[in-house]
């Protein structure tokens, strides 16, 4: 993971969203910090990040499998806000909470 200082007008923007889509959802303030750290080791906190090797894109790194699943083109996958959003319903539809995904990408390195 990069250190979030390196990069503050990434982290900026990626924490905004990623707060925000929390508030919006109604899911736990407690949700912040490990959500984060999931994005940080995905994309670096940058909503534009492409994985050269799949379709994977944005600050959760969704495929396009995934995007059709989480509102495909009817979300504008270039808003950081409309990731963090499809991104934590992921979460939670997939894990329960952003720990558990974490618990699970230790173990495979992706999530």
């Amino acid at each position: 993971m990069k250190d979030a200082k390196a990069n503050p007008n990434n982290y900026a923007t990626a924490s905004t969203a990623v707060s925000n889509a929390i508030k919006t959802l109604g899911y736990p303030d407690s949700w912040l910090q490990p959500a984060l750290e999931l994005v940080a080791r995905e994309s670096s906190f940058n909503s534009n990040a492409k994985n050269p090797k799949s379709s994977a894109a944005g600050l959760f790194q969704f495929l396009d499998s995934t995007r059709k699943n989480y509102g495909g083109s009817s979300v504008n996958w270039s808003d950081p806000n409309q990731q963090a959003l499809q991104g934590l319903k992921y979460v939670k539809d997939r894990y329960g909470d952003p720990v558990k995904a974490l618990q699970f990408w230790d173990k495979n390195k992706w999530y």
